[in-house]
């Protein structure tokens, strides 16, 4: 518009005809020139301001598309947020559960062991009384056993003394004389052949109980060594002193450890080992048989 102004003013205006004057002819070649001019500046200012158009509709269409960028970075920025929360809220949730479950998990194990540790205290309180009720009645037994043997010997011995009494009388009768002095003789012999006798056979019979009380503590350890059960994480030389009684069928009666390992839980195997070895084996001989109603001997792994 400016340009066009310009050239408003720029005309020559003089040639214009007067009214009643005489009209000259314009030159023709100046007016095309100049409307040439014009129509190549206005073409030349458009076409400026629709590249201006144009770059700054680039201009707004690229601040957009950073804006959309910017917006969904920052909502995946967002989301990995929540997530990362979302991952972390849930491991603490599981912790927790698991804290939670272990601990419940501890509690039931810990009830069990109880519930088995007294059980097994009663198992063995139970054991213990029916061991010494059964002590009671044997020892009662054996007590009426000794006294009718005892009775039968007496009236046994009663009637063999008066038999012999009877017959000596009879002898003396006949041969009191003779018979004083062989009896004299014969008895002072035969106390020098009883006292040898009996001194040989005692020997025998010390050495014989001596290899039977041997032999059945052998028996016995080797028993009690094949019902032991070795506790966990005890040590092969460890060993103990345990003290068993017995009653003459071999049952144990009771079993305490009188030189501990230093090991409670060893110990305690040892103690059950003998209660679960019963009867243990014993000698037949009475006589041998009662120095077994309490023995001690050393326990060690085999």
């Amino acid at each position: 518009m400016l340009l066009l102004a310009v050239l408003v003013f720029s005309l020559d205006w003089e040639a214009v005809v007067k009214p009643g004057a005489e009209r000259k002819k314009a030159p023709v070649q100046a007016v095309v020139v100049d409307a040439n001019k014009l129509d190549s500046e206005i073409k030349r200012q458009k076409q400026l301001e629709q590249e201006k158009q144009r770059a700054e509709q680039e201009k707004l269409k690229q601040l957009e598309q950073a804006a959309r960028a910017a917006e969904q970075k920052r909502k995946q920025e967002e989301k990995r947020i929540a997530d990362l929360k979302r991952k972390q809220e849930q491991e603490v949730m599981r912790k927790k559960a698991e804290a939670k479950k272990q601990a419940e998990a501890k509690k039931k194990a810990e009830a069990k062991k109880k519930a088995e540790a007294e059980k097994k205290r009663k198992a063995e309180l139970a054991a213990k009384k029916k061991a010494e009720e059964e002590k009671k009645r044997k020892a009662e037994a054996e007590r009426k056993r000794k006294e009718e043997e005892k009775r039968k010997a007496e009236a046994e011995k009663k009637r063999k003394a008066e038999l012999a009494a009877k017959k000596k009388a009879e002898e003396e009768k006949k041969r009191k004389a003779e018979a004083e002095r062989k009896r004299k003789a014969a008895e002072q012999e035969m106390q020098a052949r009883l006292a040898a006798e009996q001194a040989r056979m005692a020997a025998q019979r010390q050495s014989a109980m001596q290899r039977m009380i041997n032999e059945y503590g052998q028996y016995i350890k080797e028993k009690v060594q094949r019902s032991w059960i070795r506790p966990l994480g005890s040590s092969s030389a460890l060993s103990c002193t345990v003290e068993v009684r017995l009653i003459p069928s071999g049952e144990v009666i009771d079993a305490q450890i009188v030189r501990s390992s230093g090991n409670p839980a060893f110990d305690r195997s040892v103690e059950a080992a003998v209660f679960k070895a019963s009867p243990l084996p014993v000698p037949p001989d009475r006589e041998v048989m009662e120095q077994f109603r309490s023995l001690r001997f050393e326990f060690k792994p085999g």
